[in-house]
């Protein structure tokens, strides 16, 4: 398979329906996630002259992703609006990617017949699903995937993408740091100084902004102790979506050992990827399905690549066709090569069996499943109705705090936009960044009118129904206002009459200030 001639006219003609395959994959399951509409929420504020905030003169530091955030705000000044510009950013830095590691391969690979590791890459199923989703994963990928790949040639420039990598998700500081104790290691304090200093100078900006080193999604969902059992079901989560996968991590595993025997000058670059797939283990993974492993799979297949392409290469040496193994490489070659494709072509939902399809597995989902495109629809929003009121909301319903503009909203899930709800301590552990249990008081110390969802079931509240594209939702009551409802309950969306019945029926008075919480908590 890898010894003969190139077709140039063939191998480039295939390049290009992979690439086209990619495009329309990567364009078909384009989506947003309801945790983009977090960072949509601040890109807006900071354009409207509010600050990097989310609730006006609150200063939370509620997402993960400030270059991205500053990008999006950035699309406002041009007239283009977040659920536009994350998704196609995301899609046109996927197409990235695979160009990134198309040139590495060429380098490489000169004269195999097949475009191996770009077919294997575009095949991946997750890596086009979240080329979109509204957040930075596809960015975050590729400049990942470009230091690691400049880092690998000892290339100076490595420092100037993990910075922008570091700016874009925490993660990023780790390889950061790595990089710059490798060239300390070999005596080349330049680069790691200066680079550090414009990394510490951000930190330091952040805590000047925020008061705080870390962002509050740290102590939302990476703060609450070893998961090492839910890490371990993240990465089985993950097997069990490419079945075939365990031989490119058995290829990746091969070449790690060899770079530790024959290339110590890449050792801390192996060392950083270890470290990450440790960390992911540690805080459990996510809710999301192999979205933490995004970030590094395009470079461990690219390692095994490399195993394969030694392999290929030292076969047709004279001396090395006397081996045993090297004899039965040669013969099937080919079977490698497949092998290596199916990896990542053979796809198998987790969450699917005997024709039926469940919610999650262990608090794992598949976000891109449940939403679909749905959020990427601007039409169906009462805007602004609920600007005069102070909300609670979770999780899936941010894209509503977007649109319906609460005077205040509280993230009463996991706290991602709250201090002191996201370092509350938890009894027990449970899905990944769902596991903060909602209490009364923390609705009344923050004087909440309405709750999106009634997560404390032993209440009856009442509740106002809005209707969005065609579908009644419930809005619980936690405090009664007349001056505020009153005027909602005229809007064409919303229906009070279950309100009115509910007031009637106890003899309440619908011009008076009613509490409906309980002032205990629980």
């Amino acid at each position: 398979m890898f010894d003969l001639k190139r077709n140039f006219i063939f191998y480039y003609l295939l390049v290009a329906l992979v690439f086209l395959y990619a495009i329309y994959q990567a364009y078909h399951w384009r989506w947003i996630c309801d945790d983009a509409y977090i960072s949509f929420v601040y890109a807006r504020n900071l354009w409207e002259g509010n600050g990097l905030v989310f609730n006006l003169g609150e200063k939370v530091e509620g997402y993960t992703n400030f270059l991205w955030t500053l990008y999006l705000s950035f699309g406002y000044f041009v007239g283009i609006k977040p659920q536009l510009l994350s998704v196609f950013t995301g899609i046109f830095f996927y197409i990235l990617l695979l160009c990134l590691f198309f040139d590495a391969e060429n380098k490489i690979s000169f004269g195999n017949v097949y475009p191996l590791l770009i077919v294997h890459l575009a095949f991946l199923f997750h890596l086009y699903i979240f080329a979109s989703s509204g957040l930075e994963t596809s960015l975050f990928t590729f400049f990942l995937s470009w230091g690691l790949l400049l880092w690998e040639k000892q290339n100076k420039r490595v420092f100037v993408v993990f910075l922008i990598t570091s700016l874009f998700r925490p993660e990023g500081a780790l390889f950061l740091v790595f990089a710059s104790l490798d060239w300390i290691r070999k005596k080349q304090y330049k680069e790691p100084i200066f680079f550090g200093v414009l990394f510490l100078f951000f930190c330091g900006l952040r805590f000047f902004y925020y008061e705080d080193f870390f962002p509050n999604t740290f102590y939302a969902k990476g703060n609450k102790g070893r998961y090492f059992s839910q890490g371990f079901y993240y990465l089985l989560y993950f097997l069990k979506s490419y079945p075939l996968f365990p031989f490119v991590i058995l290829l990746t595993g091969i070449q790690i050992f060899h770079i530790f025997q024959t290339k110590r000058e890449n050792w801390l670059l192996v060392h950083s990827i270890l470290l990450y797939i440790i960390y992911v283990l540690y805080v459990g993974g996510d809710f999301m399905g192999n979205r933490f492993w995004i970030p590094i799979l395009p470079f461990v297949s690219y390692l095994a690549f490399q195993r394969i392409q030694f392999w290929t290469t030292e076969s047709q040496i004279a001396s090395n066709q006397k081996s045993r193994f090297y004899q039965i490489y040669a013969k099937n070659s080919i079977l490698f090569g497949l092998l290596f494709l199916l990896s990542s072509a053979i796809y198998t939902d987790p969450l699917k069996s005997d024709g039926k399809r469940v919610p999650d597995w262990h608090g794992i989902g598949e976000e891109r499943m449940f939403y679909e495109q749905h959020l990427m629809d601007e039409s169906g929003y009462d805007d602004g109705a609920l600007e005069k009121f102070r909300v609670a909301f979770f999780g899936a319903q941010a894209h509503f705090i977007y649109y319906l503009r609460p005077n205040f909203s509280f993230e009463a899930e996991s706290g991602l936009t709250d201090k002191l709800f996201a370092k509350k301590q938890i009894d027990v552990r449970g899905r990944v960044g769902h596991e903060t249990k909602l209490s009364y008081d923390d609705l009344n110390s923050r004087k909440i009118d309405l709750l999106l969802d009634n997560r404390l079931p032993e209440l009856d509240l009442p509740f106002v129904t809005y209707t969005w594209r065609s579908l009644p939702l419930k809005f619980y009551i936690w405090n009664y206002d007349p001056i505020k409802m009153k005027p909602l309950c005229q809007r064409k969306d919303w229906n009070c009459e279950d309100l009115i019945k509910r007031f009637l029926s106890q003899g309440l008075d619908l011009n008076q200030t009613v509490f409906f919480g309980k002032n205990d908590s629980k």
